[in-house]
């Protein structure tokens, strides 16, 4: 049986800690609409923690789909 040589694979590595990010913020889904309690002027607003989260979540989404694709894309080359 002939040994397989083990690559690091650091993209694919990248893109799937991006995907457990965005599973984890799935999981603390956070909707403005939560928010009971009238809002004070010095805190962060239901809002824009609401925008925070989808932004983030857009952004941890675009390193994914990249990482898998230069993996996936690197691996088919070799």
């Amino acid at each position: 049986m002939a040994k397989r040589e083990i690559k690091n694979n650091s993209l694919a590595m990248i893109a799937t800690v991006a995907l457990v990010g965005m599973l984890a913020s799935a999981i603390g889904f956070f909707s403005s609409d939560y928010c009971t309690v009238p809002q004070q002027d010095d805190w962060t607003s239901c809002e824009a923690i609401a925008q925070q989260r989808t932004i983030g979540t857009v952004v941890l989404f675009v390193i994914c789909l990249i990482g898998f694709t230069l993996s996936l894309s690197k691996r088919r080359k070799g």
